[in-house]
């Protein structure tokens, strides 16, 4: 008897965390998007944020950005903006790959029922400016200017969400209608 109650605490107990789970993942499922640009709009204003803590006299906030954003960007002085007299925790191109993204992600909001996925060739095409001036940088045939940088990781970062956020806006609504339901069937608990 004391085996099947704890039997039946154990259940009730594992069918209130799956609850909780299935309910968690339907309302992520559902906010994706507004979850995603807030995690892009921290990772892209965190850069920006190094220089002004840095000006304020947070050195040791702005130090511990900088170095974190190190394993994402080589950080060269020469292909960085400076603000408030101080460098951005990334480069010029990284600058303009994750503002592109976040200003993408905010518009496709605006039209991701409207919005077809771009082709991967038609990607493939908007990203080869910035693989060519980069490469071109890289092994010293030339040096990019400030606003190629710019340019190519701008066409790279819009050019990403309307690949991407296309796929997962159809799968995160198949699972959003899937959880949803799931979890309209009525309880049947077999005794």
């Amino acid at each position: 008897m004391r085996e099947m109650s704890r039997q039946s605490a154990t259940a009730a107990g594992t069918g209130m965390v799956v609850s909780a789970v299935e309910r968690a993942a339907l309302s992520l499922s559902g906010r994706w998007l507004v979850v995603l640009n807030f995690f892009v709009a921290v990772f892209a204003g965190l850069p920006l944020l190094a220089p002004f803590l840095t000006a304020t006299g947070h050195n040791g906030l702005g130090t511990f950005i900088f170095r974190l954003y190190s394993a994402v960007c080589h950080q060269l002085p020469s292909r960085s903006f400076f603000v408030w007299g101080h460098q951005m925790a990334y480069c010029q191109r990284n600058t303009a790959i994750y503002t592109s993204i976040l200003v993408g992600g905010v518009a496709f909001a605006l039209v991701r029922r409207r919005l077809r996925r771009l082709g991967f060739r038609p990607y493939l095409l908007l990203i080869a400016p910035m693989a060519l001036d980069g490469f071109t940088q890289l092994f010293g045939l030339r040096e990019s200017t400030w606003q190629l940088r710019v340019l190519t990781g701008t066409l790279f970062g819009l050019a990403t969400v309307w690949l991407v956020y296309p796929v997962l806006e159809q799968g995160f609504r198949a699972m959003h209608e899937a959880l949803g339901r799931e979890r309209a069937k009525p309880d049947v608990r077999v005794a």
